[in-house]
């Protein structure tokens, strides 16, 4: 396989895992090599989109510092050190991402959004695990990464993690996906879950009453885009029996559309910077 975008592509060509050397990229300490690979990974999406086998939405890079090494995906992160992990986050984004004109080359998505490094470990697993993580660990060590992603290279979007963090699963949690991530850190593109990290919400973390209760507790929290099913079943329900409301619907929308405009989607392939060809 030609590209090696981790975690996948949105929309007809999922690519999963095909980049699973990261931890050795990170061993690298090349930061001109990750931006140059961001660059290579970009260009070929570009050249796929052109020929409609893929979207532009790229789920990557996986930016999770590796505390643990029973996690099971350290491949997929670049290191177990906070700086190398914000410096890996900075340079693979701006080459996903590309220069700084009028589009997106691609939109680039920081995961997993946060304290996220458990598969399966003691009877827990990554829909059930609850982290407590103290004020200081977050901001030194967890947080650092997804700060660089957003603050200093533009990341279009951000993807909230299946765990909870001190019992708030952390794409409900209001906290961090609403006061840290844009009122803090100035995030302006949109929050993906996981996938069906809404669902788990009721069904595994007992954390929501029911997919309703979910849905407006998550789109309130501000995660506007639902990978799964959740959404697109209870938005309506919620709205008519919940606290949520059109105008958090309509920001989800607002802050989705605008990514979809910044990457060229409604505009004519014609235009230089959208079309790249094989």
């Amino acid at each position: 396989r030609r590209l090696c975008s981790l975690g996948g592509v949105e929309w007809r060509v999922v690519l999963y895992e095909s980049g699973r050397r990261v931890i050795g990229l990170g061993a690298t300490f090349n930061k001109r090599l990750w931006y140059s690979i961001g660059t290579a990974v970009s260009t070929e999406l570009r050249a796929f989109n052109s020929i409609g086998r893929a979207g532009l939405t790229v789920w990557s890079p996986n930016v999770n510092p590796f505390r643990d090494p029973r996690w099971g995906r350290g491949q997929e992160v670049p290191s177990e050190d906070p700086h190398t992990c914000r410096t890996y986050a900075h340079m693979y984004v701006k080459g996903l991402q590309g220069g700084d004109g009028m589009y997106l080359k691609t939109a680039a998505t920081c995961k997993h959004f946060a304290a996220y490094d458990l598969e399966s470990w003691g009877g827990v697993d990554r829909f059930t695990f609850d982290a407590h993580v103290t004020k200081r660990d977050m901001t030194e060590y967890y947080l650092p990464a997804f700060k660089e992603c957003v603050q200093e290279a533009k990341a279009a979007s951000v993807m909230c993690a299946y765990n909870r963090i001190n019992g708030t699963p952390a794409c409900g949690d209001g906290n961090l996906l609403t006061h840290t991530l844009r009122e803090k850190w100035g995030f302006d593109g949109f929050v993906v879950s996981d996938c069906d990290a809404i669902e788990n919400e009721y069904t595994t973390h007992k954390w929501a009453n029911d997919g309703g209760d979910a849905t407006a507790n998550s789109l309130q929290a501000g995660c506007d885009l639902n990978c799964g099913s959740t959404y697109q079943t209870f938005t309506h329900h919620a709205l008519k029996n919940t606290t949520l409301t059109h105008t958090h619907v309509d920001n989800a929308l607002y802050n989705i559309f605008t990514v979809r405009m910044r990457v060229g989607m409604f505009d004519p392939p014609e235009v230089p910077e959208l079309h790249v060809s094989f």
